[in-house]
Formats: C-alpha cells, sequence, structure tokens
C-alpha cells in the first residue's frame, strides 16, 4: 500500500460538524487517525514521491544540462561568426559598432581569413576591387524594341527622322559639341578602388557602379563641349580627356576609386550624317582608286614611252624647250634640242622612243642606200652635162624609155610608114598576158596581207610633209621645217 503524506489527508469530520438536518441514526466509528509530524523528515519524503515524479525531475534535470550546453555552444559560434574569409579579387574595412577599426593602411583588410567580432559588435563590409561599368544608352540613338546593329541603323536613318531627345530608354542621346554639332558614343571603363576605407566611408558598396557612370557621363559631356566633330570621332584625345576629367572628379570627391582604363567603343556623328559621311568616304575612296589607277597607266605609258630611267630627265628638257620657244630664244632652244637629241641617242632611252629612234636610223639608212645611190649618180652625170647639155638629156630620155618600153608586160606593135589609116585587130601574146595576170594577182595578194595585218601602212615621217610649206626640218639654225611653219617655207 502506498505511503502519503500526512499533510495530504483529508481530516474526518465529526458527528457535530455534518449538521443536524439529517436525524437518521449514525454508525458508530471504526477508526481513529493521529498524524505524527515528526515523520516527515527529507528521507521520509523522498521515499515517499512518486516514480512518475521521479522521472520527470531526471528528465527535467537532463534538459537543463542540455540546454546549458547549447547556450554555451551558440555563444562559441556567436563569437566566431565574426570571423570571415575574404576573396582575392575584393577588398574591404571592419567596423567596431559602427565606427572603422584601425588607422590609415592598417584600416584596409586585404584577401584571407579576417577574425573578428561578430555582428553588430563588429562587421566585415567588402567590395570588389576591379569592376567593368557601361555607357549605353545616355549617348547613344533609342532603337526602341528592335534589335539593329549600327550599320543596319545606318543604312535605315533619314534626315526626315530626327532625333527626340528624352529619358534613357525612351529618348535618342547625343553629345552638344563644339560649334553646336551632334555625335553619339558608347564606351566601358574599368576601375579599381584603392582606398577602401575613403570609399565606404562615403558610399555603399552598390552605390559603385552607379558614381563611375555618373562621372563618366559628366566628363564625356564636358569632353565633347570642348572637341568639334571630326576631334571627337577620330584620335584617342577624347579618350584621354574623358578619363582624366572623370579622375578628377572621383580624387576631388575623396572616393577612393581610380579608373583604370577607358574605351569608347563606337563614336559615330548622328546616323543621317554618317550615312552622308560614308557615301563622300565611298566617293572618295573611288576617286583615289581612280587616281591611283590613273597614276600607275600615266607611269606605264610614260615609261613605254621613253623608259623609266630617262623619262624625268627628257621632260625637263623638253619643259626647257618649250620654255625657250615662248620666249622666242630660238638659240637657246636650239642648244636644248640638240640636247634632247643626244638624250634620245643614249642608251638608257627605251620604250617607244628608243624604236622611233630605231626606225629613224634605218629610215636614214634607206634615204642614204637610195636617194644616196641616185646623188651619187647625178653627181658623176655633171662633167657629162655641163659638156653638152643636150646630149645627155637626150640620152637619159632614151635610157628611160627603153627601160618602160623593156618591161614584161609592155607589148610594142610597130606600123609601116606611109599608112593613111590603120585598122588594128591584135591579139596579146601568152607571154604577155600570163605576166600581166601574174602582177595583177602579186598585186592583190599583197594588198590582202596589208589589210590582214596590223602596221604602219603609211609612209614614216608623212606627218612632217606639208603642203606648200616646209616639211622636215633640213637645216640646223631653227628658221624653217616642221615646228616652224610660220617662219620659213
Amino acid at each position: 500500500m502506498n505511503e502519503e503524506r500526512p499533510d495530504e489527508f483529508e481530516p474526518v469530520r465529526e458527528e457535530d460538524d455534518l449538521g443536524g438536518e439529517d436525524d437518521s441514526p449514525r454508525r458508530e466509528k471504526s477508526a481513529e487517525f493521529t498524524v505524527v509530524a515528526d515523520a516527515a523528515n527529507a528521507t521520509d519524503l523522498r521515499d515517499a514521491m512518486d516514480p512518475a515524479n521521479q522521472s520527470l525531475t531526471e528528465a527535467l534535470r537532463l534538459s537543463y544540462r542540455v540546454l546549458q550546453l547549447a547556450i554555451l555552444g551558440l555563444g562559441v559560434v556567436f563569437l566566431f561568426s565574426g570571423f570571415q574569409t575574404v576573396e582575392e579579387n575584393r577588398t574591404g574595412i571592419r567596423t567596431l559598432f559602427g565606427a572603422i577599426e584601425g588607422e590609415g593602411s592598417d584600416a584596409q583588410i586585404s584577401a584571407g581569413l579576417q577574425p573578428f567580432w561578430p555582428y553588430p559588435v563588429g562587421e566585415i563590409i567588402t567590395v570588389p576591387l576591379k569592376r567593368t561599368v557601361s555607357v549605353e544608352q545616355s549617348f547613344w540613338p533609342n532603337f526602341g524594341a528592335k534589335s539593329l546593329t549600327l550599320e543596319e541603323a545606318t543604312t535605315n536613318a533619314e534626315t526626315s527622322r530626327p532625333l527626340r531627345p528624352g529619358p534613357e530608354g525612351k529618348g535618342d542621346g547625343s553629345l552638344i559639341l563644339e560649334g553646336g554639332d551632334l555625335a553619339h558614343c558608347r564606351m566601358t571603363a574599368e576601375y579599381s578602388i584603392d582606398d577602401a576605407v575613403s570609399f565606404l566611408t562615403r558610399f555603399t558598396p552598390e552605390q559603385a557602379d552607379e558614381i563611375v557612370k555618373l562621372v563618366l557621363e559628366q566628363a564625356t559631356v564636358h569632353t565633347a563641349a570642348t572637341m568639334t566633330l571630326a576631334g571627337f570621332i577620330e584620335g584617342d584625345e577624347a579618350i584621354s580627356e574623358i578619363r582624366r576629367r572623370a579622375q578628377e572628379s572621383l580624387n576631388a570627391n575623396e572616393s577612393g576609386i581610380r579608373i583604370a582604363t577607358v574605351s569608347v567603343t563606337d563614336r559615330v556623328p548622328p546616323l543621317a550624317v554618317r550615312r552622308s559621311v560614308q557615301q563622300v568616304q565611298s566617293a572618295r575612296e573611288r576617286a583615289k582608286i581612280a587616281v591611283e589607277v590613273a597614276r600607275r597607266e600615266s607611269t606605264t605609258i610614260l615609261d613605254d614611252a621613253a623608259g623609266a630611267s630617262a623619262l624625268a630627265g627628257l621632260i625637263e628638257l623638253i619643259g626647257d624647250y618649250e620654255t625657250a620657244l615662248s620666249r622666242g630664244d630660238e638659240a637657246e632652244a636650239e642648244v636644248v634640242l640638240a640636247r634632247i637629241g643626244d638624250r634620245f641617242e643614249s642608251d638608257e632611252i627605251g620604250g617607244e622612243a628608243a624604236k622611233t629612234m630605231t626606225e629613224a636610223r634605218a629610215f636614214r639608212y634607206m634615204i642614204e642606200s637610195s636617194v644616196g645611190t641616185d646623188v651619187k649618180r647625178l653627181m658623176s652625170l655633171v662633167p657629162a652635162y655641163q659638156e653638152n647639155p643636150n646630149q645627155l638629156v637626150r640620152q637619159l630620155w632614151l635610157d628611160a624609155y627603153n627601160e618602160v618600153l623593156s618591161g614584161p608586160q609592155v607589148e610594142v606593135i610597130s606600123a609601116p610608114p606611109g599608112l593613111r589609116g590603120l585598122a588594128l585587130r591584135m591579139k596579146s601574146s601568152m607571154d604577155v598576158s600570163t605576166a600581166r595576170r601574174n602582177a595583177a594577182s602579186e598585186a592583190k595578194k599583197i594588198d590582202t596581207m596589208r589589210g590582214m595585218a596590223d602596221v604602219n601602212n603609211w609612209q614614216l615621217g608623212g606627218r612632217q610633209i606639208n603642203i606648200n610649206r616646209s616639211g622636215r626640218r633640213l637645216n640646223r639654225d631653227a628658221r624653217g621645217g616642221y615646228g616652224r611653219e610660220g617662219d620659213g617655207e
């Protein structure tokens, strides 16, 4: 039987306490309980406890120990939660109760494990060492939903569709240059945060890209206002000036940011103007090509005319000759002409001039061999003519008459003298007819060959033949001949 504590016994009420309402007879009491207070000592109480209560007590005691260990573990974890690993491409600072920990360069932390107080007691704030920011639409036309390349947009540009300024993403961006010209550009910049303390003192890490973008836009606007369209589009002066102005703005704000590079990917005039400029440039390129082709052709023609080595000297001599003629200085012209002749006789002459000189020499040799022979023959007849001119003339006439009549195609028919009238019906001999046919056939053959061949059928020097005026120049005093039509016969 389980023992119970004495103070938990319900007291037995006396009969007088039951009230007097029920007058029925009552049963006599069968037992009487007596409470002994000295028996409720610690040992008796522990022994008298219920086993379930003992189990609950042990469970609560164990839970309390576990809770103590958990609190201790959380405390340790909390203390070590301030340890943070900084990545290689980042830097930052440590703050203690919101204030930057350290002075000068010691305040900026490097990559690696950084032990520090946990948040909110302490905090490690990191920022990237290097970042790239782009300025795409601030100064660039808005193509809307269309994804057009620069060349496609230039092809579709028209002066009837002007630029429409507006907010970024809704209107067309542009730059106003010196003189009121407009231009468009896109750029990218790479920057680094060299002084994280100065940067995080004034800005948050999320503001870095926006700050660099704003100073780039400001520097671009100021730079464009001082440059012409050609100067802004061409060369690297605009790029270096934009970087300089942007860095000055960052330094003035003690931002701790350094712009490493600025790359202007596109610099163009308004697209409608660019289209016209491209057309002009294409025309210039075509003109340049045409000039180059003409220069090569002229060089080829001039080289073919006299040879590359002698060309420059001949052109200079010809210029001197024409200058002397224009001044009327015939003596000087003759001297220069002699020098030109000597140059043409030199071995360095080539091309058409050399060919002409060769033909001229051949013509001279032909004259010497033909006309020269006749001259010698006539000179040999001079003494006989002086002695008896009539006899010589008659003899020469008879020789010519004999030469004509002795030809293979000539027939001589003699009639007896004394006839008052003569009617002849005759037929050429077979030999004469054959000779005539052969001669006619040979003449046709020669004409046919001349027509098929590309040869000079004109007489050499025929251009210098002038009717009723002097022809080829045969004197050296520059008073007549070809090129002196007004000076002599």
